[in-house]
């Protein structure tokens, strides 16, 4: 377990950060999530097309004690970068008071926040459906976003009777408004609800009716479960939940999740219990992957999770190197060039690897590879070089070589590009040709042998088809020489 345990660790480590700066630490903390991933392009980073309430009585929207709002509409739209404004990014959570949703099915959210998305070309049609029949056309957005986020506020109380229908009126009215934000197809939108407080927008996390709602929410949803237990990562007992409420890959039917568990029939609370402390740590330590430690690229849509661990553990982060302690901090940062990076640390830390497929609301685990040590990342860098000296350098047209541009990166870029072209035609084929060269690459980390005969007659059995191509002929000797430096390379890994 040690890709749980390392997660556990990085939410604790975040947690007592997040106390060390401010006096009091709100229950809910733990469990917010930024909506939007942070693009340190500017040119695609977010925009959040922000909805203000009017609000009667809005003086009493910031008081703890009201727990009903009665929205009498909508008194404008703007638009504002995301994340802009004052504050570090565990303000802004708390500002947005966002968590994801638990299906893509539910009625409900935990937050007032609708994710538009990058903007299409006809946003009218979008919103309001064809011929602007939005209430009997489930594909419309505005169909979507009553049902899914605002309808439930009042059902639970939080939002007056009456109050959803004067929104989406108001909405409906204001639909040129959002068209004339909604523009830029290269960035990501978010459609958020606040409240018009005096000529001030309040953020769903400074109402506190949201903040209730939210709550309320975490407990029916994640915290406390309806069974008892010991949890699995700390031994104590009570009320557990599932791990697959912060992991949705970690479900019955995936019990090689659980070392030692392979009769998901005889896997008890599905993959294994956890307690509220522990899912709390676990919880915002899936926020700290998905801000600081996941892979900005992705491989055919597959994520990769990079999860480090102190061999020692996160309370013997004092006594390592600082380098090694700034990169516990800050994570993989806009690193481009991710497997050099990890090469680079410490051999007291070592990582754990995940490769998943986000679909809709669920997950989808494709490989996880754990206890790298930084040692084999520079080893297998090292092997790299040199098939790339006998293999690859003259097609550089570089005067000289030069070893500080090739990486394990383009190393793993390689190896999966040949791979993935040996693949048919179909889909079907180029899912399974995707899912053997995952293998191929969690081997490649994990230190296990590699099949080399295998690879080969992969290779060979395709010639014929790539050489009787026109179009291939025209770079075959390029790619022909790609091939040879793979497999020179998965061969000589085999060494160790």
């Amino acid at each position: 377990m040690g890709f749980v345990n390392a997660v556990q660790e990085l939410g604790r480590l975040e947690s007592a950060k997040m106390k060390a700066r401010r006096s009091a630490s709100d229950e809910i903390d733990d469990y917010l999530q930024l909506p939007l991933p942070l693009v340190e392009d500017e040119t695609r980073s977010g925009k959040v097309i922000r909805v203000w309430l009017k609000v009667e009585t809005a003086e009493n929207a910031k008081n703890p004690e009201t727990k009903e709002l009665n929205v009498l509409g909508v008194s404008k739209i703007d638009l504002v970068d995301y994340m802009a404004g004052t504050g570090d990014i565990d303000e802004k959570k708390r500002y947005y008071l966002y968590r994801g949703p638990v299906g893509s099915n539910t009625s409900w959210g935990f937050s007032p926040i609708y994710k538009l998305g990058q903007a299409k070309s006809d946003v009218q049609k979008e919103m309001l459906g064809e011929n602007g029949q939005w209430p009997s056309n489930d594909e419309s957005r505005f169909y979507k976003l009553e049902r899914r986020v605002l309808s439930d506020y009042e059902k639970t109380g939080c939002f007056s009777k009456g109050s959803v229908k004067r929104i989406m009126e108001d909405l409906v009215q204001m639909v040129g408004r959002i068209a004339g934000f909604w523009v830029d197809k290269k960035r990501s939108y978010l459609l958020l609800f606040g409240i018009d407080h005096k000529g001030s927008f309040l953020y769903p996390g400074e109402i506190p009716a949201f903040r209730n709602y939210f709550s309320t929410k975490l407990r029916e949803n994640l915290g406390g479960g309806s069974n008892s237990g010991t949890c699995a990562l700390c031994g104590s007992g009570g009320s557990m939940v599932n791990l697959d409420k912060i992991f949705k890959f970690a479900t019955f039917d995936k019990a090689s999740f659980l070392p030692g568990a392979t009769d998901a029939k005889g896997v008890k609370e599905k993959v294994f219990p956890i307690c509220g402390g522990c899912l709390s740590a676990l919880s915002r330590g899936r926020e700290v992957l998905d801000s600081s430690f996941l892979d900005g690229r992705t491989i055919q849509g597959v994520k990769i999770y990079v999860v480090p661990e102190l061999l020692q553990g996160q309370k013997e982060l004092n006594i390592v190197s600082e380098h090694t302690r700034d990169f516990i901090n800050s994570g993989l940062g806009v690193e481009k060039q991710v497997f050099r990076s990890l090469s680079r640390q410490d051999n007291s830390i070592v990582f754990h690897f995940l490769f998943w497929e986000k679909n809709q609301a669920q997950e989808r685990l494709h490989l996880m590879v754990e206890d790298v040590p930084p040692s084999r990342l520079k080893w297998l860098e090292g092997l790299w070089v040199e098939c790339v000296r006998t293999h690859l350098w003259n097609s550089y047209e570089k005067p000289e070589f030069d070893e500080k541009s090739i990486t394990l990166d383009q190393a793993i870029r390689n190896v999966y590009g040949v791979l993935s072209s040996l693949a048919g035609k179909s889909e079907q084929d180029k899912a399974v040709m995707r899912e053997r060269t995952l293998g191929i690459l969690g081997r490649l980390l994990g230190g296990d042998k590699i099949d080399i005969r295998e690879v080969k007659q992969l290779m060979v059995s395709r010639f014929a088809g790539l050489f009787s191509d026109p179009e291939w002929l025209r770079y075959g000797g390029g790619q022909l020489r790609q091939m040879a430096a793979v497999l020179e390379f998965l061969t000589k890994s085999n060494g160790r």
